[in-house]
């Protein structure tokens, strides 16, 4: 292999999955409090998927990497906003409507700090989550458009295509690197642990804020895969970069969702509660890992051009 770094250097020999794990235990309405117990996050580094050096045919790369249905439904997801209400089989109780909801504006959101309902800082941070993701939907459906060039850039080689496949990978391997020290840090966990009377709607917000910032990092990647012009022999490795570099977001997509899920488990339960009751509600996980043969076609798309 010419130039740039090697795979194996490239992400230690080994999948880099990031779980980031929110734990929400809410306490009664009535004369308590209702938030936090603990937010924790692992990264994963090393399960056991190693790369493999054998030999591959080329005639598996001229057709682009299959999506699994699983994979390629979260994907699809990716067209479309994020409708943040709960999905439920019954219409709501009237007394839901007490606890906070998912706002999907930003007047909704100043009125919700205004008002402080119950529940209102996970509310307020899933807000800013759903807000600022819908806010690039165009962005996002373009990206799971498949391979959309710029017109009037030079078409790269395929060794050419080759070196910015390294850059990309490595600049989302860093990025997960930097979000789970951000998720670890004491200003994430602090704040997300402070109970709703002494709860900062400032810093809440911002911790959200700062989140979608590394998704807008991951977008900026996906998009450089995907719309970066290449000869056509090169097409197909776009395609499978592209469908690499989509996994962060659809790791986010699935976390927002579920902390809608969430805020609506909150307007179902917490209206019944005691004070002093504890209610403990799923984990939450932020997981991005590289659907199982990308990371493999990716090698091999590198070493074919690169022989």
């Amino acid at each position: 292999m010419s130039g740039g770094i090697s795979l194996q250097r490239l992400t230690g020999g080994s999948r880099v999955s990031l779980i980031a794990g929110i734990a929400l235990l809410l306490f009664g309405v009535v004369g308590g409090s209702w938030l936090v117990a603990a937010v924790g996050l692992a990264l994963l580094i090393g399960a056991g998927v190693t790369w493999y050096s054998a030999h591959r045919s080329t005639d598996a790369l001229e057709q682009p990497w299959a999506f699994p249905p699983d994979y390629r439904t979260q994907a699809e997801a990716l067209a479309r906003p994020i409708d943040p209400t709960p999905q439920r089989l019954l219409p709501p109780d009237e007394k839901s409507a007490m606890i906070a909801r998912v706002e999907t504006t930003g007047e909704g959101l100043s009125r919700l700090i205004a008002e402080k309902p119950p529940a209102w800082p996970w509310a307020v941070f899933t807000s800013v989550l759903v807000q600022r993701r819908n806010a690039v939907q165009a962005r996002l459906r373009h990206v799971v458009s498949g391979y959309q060039p710029h017109p009037g850039l030079p078409a790269l080689s395929g060794a050419a295509y080759s070196q910015l496949g390294h850059h990309v990978l490595r600049t989302i391997i860093d990025t997960v690197e930097q979000l789970e020290g951000f998720m670890l840090s004491p200003a994430f966990t602090g704040t997300l642990g402070t109970d709703e009377d002494t709860a900062d709607a400032d810093a809440t917000a911002g911790l959200a804020h700062r989140l979608m910032d590394y998704h807008q990092i991951f977008l900026n990647e996906a998009e450089t895969c995907l719309q970066t012009p290449v000869q056509p022999e090169a097409r197909v490795f776009v395609q499978d970069l592209g469908a690499l570099a989509l996994a962060p977001l659809v790791g986010f997509d699935q976390f927002i969702l579920t902390m809608c899920s969430r805020i609506g488990e909150a307007q179902d339960l917490l209206p019944y509660t005691s004070t002093g009751d504890v209610i403990g509600l799923d984990e939450v996980n932020l997981t991005m890992a590289a659907p199982d043969g990308l990371l493999d076609r990716f090698e091999a798309h590198v070493e074919r051009f690169n022989e």
